[in-house]
């Protein structure tokens, strides 16, 4: 039977339309990365690949390797290859090329390399016999030396490639040539790390021992218990009893609650912060943000609140240099059930008695059997969300539904969180609207803890709460002596259950805590102050006994404000003051008037005055800016509040007293029904509810076009 030439035509171009699926099926496991800029024009699916990956024979002389040796290699170590239509053994330019470049990889792919008896021969100048009788002694086959299982035995080297060039290398000078390069680097690189090696030797060294001759006269007092079980409160005692020491608190809300708390008992003390000191006469006790302890004054008692802080990658620093360092006879750790087991090891290594005392939770709680709608949230509710825009836009929502309202987050400045706090406390709200800042020791007489989220962003990622979050913050619910019954709950059947699985899980303990770089560390490694940063993070410096429980501090903040001075500027500041300086409490929304102060401090001239705040506040972009103008005063004073930095901070009173009367405009503004709502920056229509992006989507499909 004749066929057409039609029907021939429409079998060709069938045939020739699957060839093509074919290949743009396996163009996607070709990545991006191309062999050379001449490729890029590719039209076909099938030169696309060829363009984006190298066969096998290809791959090999890349390497420095036989094609059989490559795909015995490529199986074992699952390098990342595949067939294409044709069958043909192909390995991406996007993994191969880095593959290629890296000397360990390309040593490790040559392991198994095998190997001719007259190139062994050659290398190690014996004969035959010698050789039989050398193989014969280590085990190895005489008829299949594979060069993994000889490298760096009797005579030879470490590396395939010197290998070759003492046996006798035949190929073509390009590849002799990119072999004695990668032998170069190989040989930097080996410096490198030696150097590396040494300067890590003597950071360790120089690592603080903490066993000190007084260890024995010490006592710790370990707390353990769920939130609202009294353990303040018997610490507090001791304190008093004590007669002098430190309360040391992770936030100034917390160390003012104290702070007040004390006085009004009659019993006098101080406060300090970062910010601010306020002597009282006669005190002997302070209550101190957590970085401003001095552990050569310690007293007779130290109080650490919040223990579980030991872990945080940012500021556990300063929790593991008050407990290990603090010379106090009696100090009393406070934290959750999951911090128990790493701070008995850490009194273990410094050698300080501990006893540990367990606490009770004085008041029941439990999960709500529903949910909680905005419209049906009970008196003493307090509604948890995970930014500052969502509990501003639930407070709007919540006043329209006639409701009475305290707000609590983060960039709020203390003393009006306290302001907003003690009004739920008195009656005077019957709902406060709080970010996860409400977790931190607040004493608050809420009966329903009530999550609008089960999310949060991290500061990197969204992510799902953790156990430890969900017990800490619905451990608020249900206050000793303040209300009546503790239930947390949440605003969707879908959340409710997810917060329900997740307040039943037992939470990871602790396993680490963290340390910060000393001057005298930084001044033994080479470079500028942000290299130095990263370099002491990434050596991890750590005695070999204490790797397991200690590691070092998250320094990303620090690093990127040191970058942000030039070399020659941080070296007119001289290292400690440069440290010092980067430690400042800085964000991305303030480096800029960070920046503003270090230059002025370098020339020698009063640093800047904040930004003025709008007055007065009228939306939610006038909060922002209030707030802005307030963080920015917080660095200032921080710096005034800095022996080496005083003298560039002489109105600093004109200062304190421009951010207290934000934070009052604030406190008012808060009492006032604001518009809160975000507006698009392009069009300034209301955006959504949740929306996470800051234009509608309609001036973003505009944008598109």
């Amino acid at each position: 039977m004749t066929t057409s030439a039609e029907q021939v035509l429409d079998d060709l171009q069938q045939t020739t339309a699957n060839d093509s699926e074919a290949w743009l099926s396996v163009l996607e496991l070709c990545g991006d990365a191309l062999r050379d800029a001449q490729t890029g024009d590719a039209e076909t699916a099938e030169s696309q690949v060829a363009a984006r990956s190298y066969t096998l024979n290809e791959a090999a002389h890349l390497i420095g390797v036989k094609p059989s040796t490559l795909k015995q290699a490529a199986r074992e170590l699952a390098l990342d290859s595949f067939l294409d239509p044709r069958g043909t053994l192909r390995f991406p330019v996007f993994t191969l090329r880095p593959t290629a470049d890296d000397l360990d990889l390309c040593e490790m792919i040559a392991g198994y390399e095998r190997l001719r008896p007259q190139d062994l021969k050659s290398a190690l100048s014996i004969d035959q016999e010698t050789m039989k009788a050398w193989l014969q002694q280590a085990g190895i086959p005489g008829k299949r030396i594979i060069w993994r299982d000889v490298r760096g035995l009797w005579t030879l080297p470490e590396t395939y490639a010197e290998f070759r060039e003492i046996a006798g290398d035949d190929e073509e000078s390009p590849v002799r040539e990119r072999r004695r390069r990668r032998r170069g680097k190989r040989s930097r690189s080996r410096k490198r790390r030696d150097a590396q090696s040494k300067l890590r030797n003597r950071l360790i060294d120089a690592f603080p021992k903490w066993r000190y001759p007084y260890r024995d006269q010490q006592q710790i007092y370990l707390h353990i218990g769920a939130p609202n079980s009294g353990k303040t409160h018997d610490a507090l005692e001791a304190l008093k009893d004590a007669g002098s020491g430190w309360y040391l608190a992770p936030l100034r809300l917390l160390a003012y609650e104290i702070f007040d708390r004390l006085n009004g008992e009659g019993v006098a003390c101080s406060l300090l912060t970062g910010e601010e000191y306020i002597p009282v006469e006669g005190a002997k006790l302070t209550a101190a943000t957590i970085e401003m302890f001095n552990p050569a004054n310690s007293g007779d008692c130290v109080i650490v609140d919040e223990a579980q802080m030991l872990a945080d990658a940012d500021r556990g620093w300063a929790w593991t240099r008050a407990m290990m360092e603090s010379a106090a006879p009696e100090m009393h750790i406070i934290g959750p059930p999951t911090a128990r087991g790493l701070i008995e090891v850490l009194a273990a290594a410094a050698e300080i008695p501990c006893e540990v005392v367990e606490h009770q939770r004085l008041a029941p709680i439990a999960v709500s059997e529903k949910h909680h709608t905005l419209e049906s949230l009970p008196p003493y509710t307090i509604l948890v969300a995970f930014s500052r825009q969502a509990v501003l836009e639930l407070k709007m929502k919540l006043e329209r539904l006639g409701r009475a309202v305290s707000v609590v987050y983060g960039s709020l400045p203390p003393e009006v969180r306290r302001r907003q706090a003690d009004r739920f406390a008195e009656g005077e709200t019957e709902i406060c609207v709080a970010t996860d800042a409400v977790g931190m020791g607040l004493n608050l007489p809420a009966d329903v803890v009530c999550f609008y989220d089960t999310e949060k962003f991290d500061g990197k990622n969204d992510r799902v709460l953790y156990p430890s979050e969900v017990q800490q913050i619905g451990g608020r619910a249900g206050r000793y002596g303040l209300s009546r019954t503790g239930l947390i709950s949440a605003t969707s059947k879908q959340q409710l259950q997810t917060i329900r699985e997740l307040y039943e899980q037992e939470p990871p303990t602790l396993t680490f805590a963290r340390v910060a770089p000393t001057v005298d560390d930084l001044r033994m490694i080479p470079g500028n102050l942000a290299e130095q940063l990263g370099q002491w993070a990434a050596l991890e410096s750590i005695p070999k006994e204490l790797r397991a429980v200690i590691t070092t501090a998250d320094l990303l903040e620090r690093i990127e404000l040191a970058k942000m001075l030039a070399d020659d500027e941080i070296e007119r500041l001289g290292l400690a003051n440069a440290l010092q300086l980067v430690n400042a409490p800085a964000r991305k929304t303030t480096r800029v008037y960070w920046l503003d102060c270090a230059h002025m401090i370098l020339e020698g001239y009063q640093i800047p005055l904040p930004p003025e705040a709008p007055s007065p506040l009228l939306n939610s972009a006038d909060l922002e800016s209030t707030e802005l103008a307030i963080a920015c005063a917080d660095i200032y004073l921080w710096l005034s509040r800095r022996r080496e930095f005083s003298q560039y901070c002489e109105a600093h009173p004109q200062v304190r007293e421009e951010r207290r009367e934000w934070s009052l405009s604030i406190d008012e503004a808060l009492l006032r029904n604001l518009d809160m709502a975000r507006r698009c920056r392009s069009c300034g229509a209301t955006l959504p509810s949740r929306h996470r992006y800051r234009i509608c989507e309609k001036c973003f499909r505009r944008r598109r076009r």
